[in-house]
């Protein structure tokens, strides 16, 4: 263990330009360096080369007055239990939305059975919601970004369209590597869960059915039951057109598969919109910083209010609460700025967050299907 400080001070003074160090107590060290073109990477190979030696390097400071610092590896922090607390009132949340589709489909297809609804109803939501917090592990491991943290906030049950979580709220655990990294690992959360609703609502309408009474005499109408598709769904059913079953004048296609999809894409506009602590406020901020953040917030929660159903009003609500408490970025590498591939990423992101909402009721009004 004696000659870990002096071996890391070879890898640090052969990948970087050393102005001044330190030796700091417990046998860490402190350097000043110059970071120019290439540190990014070349920190990357530094963490590799220390992590062996069960040391970890942090880069702090700015461009200008730029600081190494190397730390002993602390022991791994114990799990938090509000991200299981909150998951099990999403599966709760989960149940109950399935139970009330099945009320909606038994004025659909009387003689359809309940627990066929119930279960490809609900097995989808579920899959929609687990594609989230797996996407996000999965890029963590690939980008060395620690473990981020995904809260799903629990739907209110009776609230349409039945969300059974009102979005993902994420914090850090562990820092990151570098802004690249946390980013590619928070959205691929969102992307993920996006991903999925496409493959659900695709394979949903191919295989939907008609209804067995026609709508208009189910008293479905009036209600905020039927949510109209978006833009990314009408270009999918227009592709799929000639695979999917023909319906009579006055029914409507039935799928839970592809109902289960409206509540992935109803996630992914609510994920990708820049709300603080939400998925795209975390993004916003690796991006722009905490007060453009701040600012983009209060235009998103504008958005929402704009929009005509309570579902998204209560998300306004929530995001006013979180906007004053937008998350601190843990990074390793404090000093490298985002990608500017990324930044653009970002703009992609908030566009797509749009083509993914329905079409509001006060634009225009379709049934389900």
């Amino acid at each position: 263990m004696s000659g870990q400080p002096a071996d890391a001070e070879q890898v640090v003074r052969r990948l970087f330009t050393v102005k001044e160090s330190f030796a700091l107590p417990d046998g860490e060290l402190e350097f000043q360096v110059a970071y120019g073109e290439g540190s990014t990477e070349k920190f990357v190979e530094l963490k590799a080369q220390l992590g062996p030696l069960g040391l970890r390097p942090e880069l702090t400071g700015s461009e200008g007055d730029c600081v190494l610092t190397i730390r002993k590896q602390g022991p791994p922090k114990k799990l938090p239990r509000l991200p299981a607390f909150f998951a099990l009132f999403t599966m709760a949340a989960v149940v109950v939305s399935a139970l009330l589709q099945q009320g909606v489909y038994r004025e659909l297809v009387p003689a359809w059975p309940d627990y066929v609804t119930f279960l490809a109803f609900g097995v989808a939501v579920a899959v929609v919601l687990g594609t989230h917090e797996l996407g996000q592990r999965l890029m963590a491991r690939a980008r060395d970004a620690g473990h981020a943290s995904t809260y799903a906030i629990p739907g209110i049950p009776f609230i349409p369209p039945f969300l059974p979580s009102l979005g993902f709220a994420t914090s850090q655990r562990e820092p990151a590597l570098n802004r690249d990294s946390l980013f590619d690992t928070i959205i691929a959360g969102p992307l993920a869960m996006l991903g999925m609703a496409v493959l659900l609502f695709a394979v949903g309408n191919v295989t939907a059915v008609q209804s067995g009474v026609p709508f208009a005499s189910t008293g479905l109408g009036n209600t905020t039951i039927t949510i109209n598709p978006n833009a990314i769904q009408l270009a999918i059913a227009a592709i799929l057109s000639p695979f999917a079953h023909p319906i009579a004048a006055g029914y409507v296609a039935v799928s839970p598969i592809q109902d289960a999809s409206y509540i992935g894409f109803i996630l992914a506009f609510i994920s990708l919109l820049p709300l603080a602590s939400y998925d795209g406020g975390f993004l916003a901020n690796i991006a722009w910083g905490q007060r453009a953040v701040r600012v983009a917030s209060y235009l998103s929660i504008l958005a929402l209010l704009v929009l005509d159903t309570w579902t998204y009003w209560t998300i306004a609500v929530i995001a006013l609460l979180l906007v004053g408490r937008p998350n601190q970025l843990r990074l390793e590498d404090e000093v490298s700025p985002l990608s500017t591939s990324r930044q653009w990423v970002l703009v992609g992101a908030i566009v797509l967050a749009f083509l993914c909402l329905p079409i509001p009721h006060n634009i225009a009004t379709l049934p389900l299907g």
